[in-house]
């Protein structure tokens, strides 16, 4: 239970208003249940297919929700690492831009790309005849799952910061193995309700996506912050819509 509370206190806007304990336990809970946590935000979002509105509006709405009922906390992560990597500039600067609590002009560049390219392709999606509703739930599951796995598999860029002290309270084995679960349960899921061909294209997409994140960080930054992390749930799931609008167009 702890460890269910703790996840909705980090990564959600709902309020826990308790002390809770942050032992090696709970906060290894903590991550092996976040992806659920995206599954509940996907949940959420489904409810605006009831309504009748335009694909736009619906595409919109869907966008807005993963934002707001996740305070924000993982667009906020991606656009640091915008300001920080555009700036081209050495890792220690970057780690500097990465912790400083302004917004650059690459970050907002970024972003607007990232919030008007999101709404589109869902929107495009939304109206192919193929769309299925599980695909609104099933991709926030499997963006927190991809975090997962990339931090029980990257050692941390620094020896501060949140990232860093949840990494020394995990077990990055149990973790692990979690994460490798929970994709399986959204892939069996995704496959059960549509076709297998997308449970085993979205398979390929998110191991190659793990795989040249994990290298992208590990050359640029020399491993994972709580921002690069933030990060790879906005971009992987931008990547996830993609592959279904091309499958399905």
């Amino acid at each position: 239970m702890n460890s269910i509370l703790l996840a909705f206190q980090f990564f959600t806007i709902i309020p826990v208003n308790k002390n809770l304990p942050m032992d090696k336990r709970s906060i290894t809970g903590m991550y092996s249940i976040f992806p659920w946590i995206g599954g509940g935000i996907g949940a959420i979002s489904c409810l605006v297919l009831y309504f009748d509105w335009s694909s736009l509006m619906t595409g919109f709405c869907i966008v807005l929700l993963g934002v707001v009922l996740s305070g924000g906390l993982h667009m906020d992560g991606f656009i640091d690492t915008s300001d920080a990597f555009f700036s081209y500039k050495d890792r220690l600067k970057r780690f500097e831009i990465l912790e400083d609590p302004r917004v650059g002009a690459f970050g907002v560049m970024a972003v607007v790309f990232l919030v008007f390219g999101k709404v589109i392709i869902v929107s495009e999606v939304l109206s192919t005849d193929s769309f299925h509703w599980i695909f609104v739930w099933l991709i926030p599951f499997f963006s927190r799952a991809t975090l997962t796995l990339l931090f029980s598999l990257t050692n941390t860029a620094k020896a501060s910061g949140l990232a860093y002290y949840f990494k020394g309270k995990i077990n990055a084995n149990i973790v692990l193995i979690a994460a490798i679960c929970n994709f399986a349960i959204g892939l069996a899921a995704l496959g059960w309700m549509t076709n297998w061909m997308v449970a085993v294209t979205f398979a390929v997409v998110l191991f190659a996506f793990i795989c040249l994140f994990r290298n992208w960080t590990m050359k640029n930054f020399g491993g994972v912050t709580g921002d690069l992390l933030g990060a790879s749930v906005e971009i992987s799931e931008v990547m996830l819509w993609i592959t279904l609008l091309l499958l399905l167009s």
